[in-house]
């Protein structure tokens, strides 16, 4: 009689009400679920491994556990059985998941590394094509520099010609009107002495058949 009245006191002080939280049936068996917290209560339902259950109120005393199903059943299972994180089979498929997800990402990376050494390469190569085309540029600049050196020295020497040249056509100009000019005295010359010729020829002419005909007359005295 003392033990009945004490067991629900027992229960009364030993037992809390706690917050609303979820706890996970065990994944080793099935667990039941009853309508008080003794072995000898009535079985509500059986629990299979991984059932959430939200906690209603905890028996320390008894070691039982009142809890709410999904559904909205409410029973009392044995504390040891329930675990505050899901069990490894619910856990398992999103670990899976998890684990594909890894893989696809791992594979990723690695085509994304592969890209990535490709593009060195390719890097790579047009920087020796770039340092390959410099050091020919370089090569071509310095023959032009020379070409221009070089340029520069037979324009001066096309413009020392062309002076040259320059002078020796006043040169010969000069000695066109030179010439034109000893050919116009040259020919004042020859005329002034065909003159002379002429106007000797003239007089000869005429002193000479004078002269023939005074030494007639004076043949003719005898």
């Amino acid at each position: 009689m003392v033990y009945r009245i004490l067991i629900p006191i027992i229960l009364i002080f030993g037992s809390g009400v706690v917050a609303a939280e979820n706890r996970w049936v065990t994944d080793e068996f099935e667990v039941m679920m009853r309508s008080g917290t003794s072995t000898k209560e009535r079985i509500v339902r059986q629990l299979k491994s991984g059932t959430r259950l939200e906690v209603l109120e905890i028996d320390a005393q008894s070691g039982y556990t009142k809890v709410r199903t999904a559904s909205g059943t409410e029973g009392w299972v044995l504390t040891r059985y329930l675990r505050r994180s899901p069990t490894a089979q619910l856990l398992l498929p999103d670990l899976e998941r998890k684990l594909k997800d890894s893989e696809a990402e791992r594979t990723r990376l690695a085509n994304e590394l592969s890209e990535l050494k490709k593009s060195r390469r390719a890097l790579e190569r047009e920087v020796g094509e770039l340092q390959s085309a410099n050091s020919s540029q370089e090569q071509q600049l310095d023959r032009i520099t020379r070409l221009s050196s070089s340029t520069i020295e037979v324009d001066q020497q096309n413009t020392q010609l062309k002076q040259r040249v320059a002078e020796a056509e006043q040169q010969i100009e000069a000695l066109e009107i030179e010439n034109n000019q000893l050919a116009s005295r040259a020919n004042r010359e020859w005329f002034l002495i065909g003159g002379a010729v002429l106007v000797a020829g003239l007089l000869l002419g005429l002193i000479l058949p004078r002269i023939q005909w005074r030494k007639k007359s004076s043949w003719s005295d005898f």
